[in-house]
């Protein structure tokens, strides 16, 4: 069950994954979201990096789909979306566990430009760019500093996963995690 903030946060998410907007989700538009971030960050496309993200991001798909597409139709409507998402992050399930950490292991691998093993501020605001979350400076250092949450200054996988968890269950109306897609 959802409320109106998390139904706003839902369609937010969605319509950036719709990456052609035809209101639906399918494979062609999670390749895209994958080329949108290596674009964005000047990664090429036959690097080592970018093989692992393209994986990651297809493996994650995989998974998700299996678990969203509940009329088999090889797409994901908006209703199949916020069912699914609010089933699996707020439950977890085999999909979230399974593919989501690798997922962002590989994306914070190519957003971690200086290979660091974290994400800096700007190596954040970079792949928000990227996602095309049209975040202000401002709104951008504010999601970084709570998601920063042993406020060192970097990102890990884990301080990421914790912050995609809290956009897709948090109920709180002010929380700068919910900017995660841009200002709702």
């Amino acid at each position: 069950m959802t409320n109106d903030l998390l139904d706003r946060k839902l369609e937010r998410s969605f319509n950036r994954l719709d990456a052609d907007g035809n209101g639906v989700i399918d494979a062609t538009d999670i390749i895209a979201l994958g080329s949108r971030l290596l674009a964005a960050l000047s990664e090429p496309d036959d690097s080592p990096k970018a093989e692992a993200v393209m994986q990651g991001i297809a493996n994650f798909w995989q998974d998700l789909f299996t678990e969203l597409d509940v009329d088999r139709d090889n797409k994901v409507t908006p209703e199949e979306y916020k069912v699914g998402m609010t089933r699996l992050y707020e439950k977890g399930g085999p999909a979230y566990d399974r593919s989501l950490r690798p997922m962002m292991q590989a994306i914070l691998t190519v957003v971690d430009t200086d290979n660091d093993g974290r994400i800096s501020p700007e190596e954040f605001h970079r792949a928000q760019e990227a996602f095309d979350t049209e975040l202000s400076p401002e709104d951008a250092e504010a999601l970084f500093r709570r998601i920063d949450a042993n406020g060192d200054g970097t990102l890990t996988v884990d301080e990421l996963l914790d912050a995609v968890r809290n956009y897709y269950t948090g109920t709180e109306e002010d929380a700068p995690r919910n900017l995660f897609f841009g200002e709702l």
